[in-house]
């Protein structure tokens, strides 16, 4: 007994320090609901809206490839501290760093969030986008993301989200059989104890769309992260 006190008191300690601070989004989509843990990833947007570098989009992929997650062929969706504050990313297949080498990847995106968030979108020159603001309310980004599949991809973000935010995403597959986009298209990531984890994945429906929310929520209660601690290590023990 002193055992499993002193091992849950243990992941628990941790839990807290690898999540203090944490901004939280809760996804849902027609299938699950979950949260994602966010974290700092340094140096990005620092070129100011509506810039998404491509030296800024390789450096994202390569600090989760450093953790084991691959991004290639992929959809990465991950909540990422900011000096824009907390930015939502999407990161369309994998980036280098060298740029796009050819334009055999093809995706739609219609995003809507608040009117108060700033955007970001890699190669704002090459891909076809519009970004609707109303003087109120919330603004919808549409864009059509158009990549090189191999050695070079795509990204978006929204920024300066705060509690209580929320936002839509409609993805449709434009790249049909092109293979640009592996079957199992998004990785939802997040930050735990260990570091960035794949939180959640999932593919594009029949009709070649994805469709998902999310929002900021408050931290769960201590109390309730001790029982999802504790519950885990009995499920391990047996």
């Amino acid at each position: 007994m002193r055992k499993l006190r002193a091992t849950t008191l243990t992941l628990m300690t941790g839990l807290c320090a690898a999540n203090a601070g944490a901004d939280i989004i809760q996804i849902s989509n027609a299938n699950d609901s979950f949260l994602l843990y966010s974290h700092a990833i340094g140096g990005l947007f620092n070129s100011g809206t509506p810039y998404f570098t491509t030296i800024d989009l390789a450096s994202v992929h390569a600090t989760l490839n450093n953790w084991g997650i691959d991004t290639d062929g992929k959809i990465t969706i991950l909540p990422v501290n900011t000096i824009a504050g907390l930015s939502f990313l999407t990161l369309i297949d994998k980036e280098l760093g060298f740029g796009d080498n050819g334009t055999d990847g093809i995706l739609g995106l219609t995003s809507t969030g608040p009117a108060s968030l700033s955007m970001f979108i890699n190669d704002s020159e090459q891909d076809t986008w519009t970004l609707i603001q109303p003087p109120f309310g919330s603004q919808t980004m549409g864009a059509t993301f158009v990549w090189g599949s191999v050695g070079s991809g795509d990204g978006f973000a929204w920024a300066g989200l705060t509690l209580g935010d929320a936002i839509s995403y409609n993805f449709n597959d434009l790249d049909g059989d092109g293979g640009a986009i592996g079957a199992e298209a998004f990785q939802f990531v997040g930050w735990d104890v260990d570091g960035w984890s794949v939180i959640s994945t999932n593919g594009f429906k029949t009709d070649s769309t994805s469709v998902f929310t999310g929002m900021v929520v408050p931290a769960p209660p201590a109390a309730l992260l001790l029982s999802v601690l504790t519950l885990s290590y009995r499920r391990r023990r047996r």
